[in-house]
């Protein structure tokens, strides 16, 4: 980003209404200085958002989503931050143009060259020589609604009629190849996809990115062929369905999750349209931050077999960590939810999606299996397992509720089981990487000081008189992630003479790695009220964690220092360090 975009975002941010824009997603009602609403970003159901006109910011006081006109627009609507600027930007008649990365433009080019071939395909199911496609489809409870809401298009038997098409478009057969769209054989350049039912794969914005074919009038093949990793399409970064789930799912409160692109279909074609499909049986770490920052319950449907058992365990696990909560349905009598709807019907569906298992339940069941909970060694493997499965979890009433079942159902010491959790569990450090500093290195930083980190950062970031109170101790914070922000907002600082919350968070989307760790901390912190004495302590629990880690680098290099001198200089810092700690009151 340029001087003048940012002048653009300053402009549009300035002329904005924050209330007049949130107003047009969500309910807002005025209580005093500020409006209160349902926050969209959590399953809510009280007004438990506060947008203030004064500060141009949201915040909610339960999930901890905090942000400016831009930031709300994004999470809401599931764009990028720039997409976000252009929206408000249309919605006060101001002037916004994207000004694209010579990257992002490339990425067009194939974004385009992917529209063609994705007519093309629909234009082939269209005419006579798609009937059978049509009929298959048709056949499978799909209408032309449907069929026109996912782009499903056809790849006819011949050859090479997409090369050509594309050919004549003056579109290079590099550009085909790094697209996954043609391949050479003995006879020349071919097409990838032929004779098969074409399903678009798009990215979380709606783009197309890929494709995957099915065969519809043959067995002799594998039933699908996918697109290949591209530059433009990532199997790891995208969900099926997921542009036009994620806006049904914020409104329904909950996102269905299959297995299959049929799976998927079928439940938006009944008018479930918080669905999508994993794109396999396992999820990537880009794919759980798409669910989570959904902010709604994930209910996991996967097929009712062996393989879908396994799949519901191991997506189970990855979102537990990442505490999202979860839902399982495991249907019974068909084999996935296409031909479950399809046999009994949409209402039965709905009744499982009504009343979902919590993850731990669904687990109890699976660990269960096969075990004589009399016999103690089974009962001693069954109780191990499950204290394994929640201490992935984070949820400190979840582990609660889990060890008093336990306790309770199989007479067993609650304290004792707590202990075990509390062993398995590492709760006393939290491991922080560093980058892009020099002599980089990772450091250990302890529970309390990392919230005492965010918490400072988080006042520096609300309040002009805090950050100054910051420069005035003069704090050389150690090399972690906290660093990068610290640094940042000296930099803005310095540019505008004071701190506006707002501004600085538009401010950051200039430096991706130091707005991860701003949307972190703002996501973290949960403070009422931003005071000088409150930053004062906590700036002393922060000085506290530096004075550690530099006496444990004295002593360290004591340890090897051979010259006698040397070491008693080492010494003698340390004793300093300590006597300031004194002289503080912190020791």
């Amino acid at each position: 980003m340029n001087d003048n975009q940012n002048n653009d975002f300053h402009r549009i941010q300035n002329h904005a209404d924050i209330v007049e824009i949130i107003k047009s997603y969500v309910k807002l009602e005025s209580h005093g200085k500020n409006y209160f609403g349902v926050c969209p970003f959590h399953d809510d159901h009280s007004p438990s958002m506060s947008v203030s006109p004064e500060k141009q910011i949201y915040k909610c006081f339960v999930c901890g989503a905090t942000g400016n006109v831009f930031n709300f627009v994004q999470n809401y609507l599931n764009v990028s931050f720039l997409e976000a600027v252009k929206i408000v930007a249309d919605k006060i008649g101001e002037n916004f143009v994207i000004r694209e990365s010579s990257e992002n433009a490339k990425n067009n080019k194939y974004y385009e060259i992917m529209n063609l071939a994705t007519m093309f395909y629909q234009n082939n199911l269209r005419t006579e020589l798609g009937s059978e496609a049509r009929k298959y489809l048709y056949d499978r409870g799909l209408n032309d609604e449907i069929i026109k809401d996912f782009s499903i298009g056809l790849a006819l038997p011949e050859n090479n009629l997409l090369y050509k098409l594309l050919s004549s478009k003056n579109i290079s057969k590099k550009d085909m190849d790094e697209l996954g769209l043609v391949a050479d054989g003995e006879r020349g350049t071919y097409d990838l996809f032929r004779n098969r039912i074409i399903f678009p794969l798009k990215s979380p914005t709606g783009k197309v990115n890929g494709f995957s074919g099915r065969i519809y009038n043959s067995e002799s093949h594998s039933k699908y062929i996918n697109t290949k990793e591209t530059i433009i399409f990532k199997k790891r970064e995208n969900l099926y369905n997921y542009h036009l789930a994620a806006p049904a799912a914020r409104q329904e409160k909950f996102i269905v999750i299959c297995e299959g692109f049929m799976d998927a279909i079928r439940i938006y074609s009944v008018g479930i349209k918080n669905v999508v499909a994993t794109m396999g049986t396992a999820l990537a770490k880009e794919q759980i931050a798409l669910l989570k920052k959904l902010n709604v319950k994930v209910i996991i449907t996967m097929d009712n077999d062996n393989a879908g058992e396994l799949a519901t365990i191991a997506l189970g696990k990855s979102l537990m960590k990442e505490n999202v909560d979860i839902g399982v349905v495991r249907l019974t009598g068909k084999k996935d939810p296409d031909e479950y709807i399809l046999t009994y019907g949409v209402e039965a569906f709905k009744d499982n999606l009504r009343n979902p298992m919590s993850y731990p339940e669904f687990m109890e069941i699976v660990l269960k299996k096969n075990r004589n909970l009399s016999n103690p060694t089974d009962l001693t493997a069954y109780i191990n397992d499950v204290i394994d499965m929640i201490k992935d979890s984070n949820d400190e009433l979840l582990i609660d509720i889990t060890l008093n079942k336990l306790a309770d159902e199989y007479h067993l010491d609650r304290e004792l089981l707590k202990s075990k959790v509390k062993n398995e569990e590492q709760v006393e450090e939290v491991k922080v990487e560093v980058k892009k500093e020099d002599n980089t290195k990772e450091i250990k930083i302890n529970n309390k000081f990392n919230k005492a980190f965010m918490t400072m950062l988080y006042y520096m970031m609300n309040d002009t008189n805090c950050m100054r109170l910051f420069l005035h101790y003069n704090l050389d914070l150690p090399r972690c992630k906290y660093r990068l922000v610290s640094n940042n907002l000296i930099y803005y600082f310095e540019l505008n003479k004071e701190i506006d919350f707002a501004d600085y968070l538009t401010f950051s989307e200039n430096y991706p790695e130091v707005s991860k760790v701003v949307k972190e901390i703002i996501n973290q912190v949960h403070v009422d009220e931003i005071n000088e004495d409150d930053m004062e302590a906590v700036i002393g629990l922060v000085k506290e964690i530096i004075d550690r880690e530099k006496i444990k680098e004295l002593k360290a290099e004591m340890k090897n220092e051979l010259d006698v001198n040397r070491k008693k200089k080492l010494f003698e810092e340390i004793i300093e360090i300590k006597r300031g700690c004194v002289k503080d009151g912190r020791d």
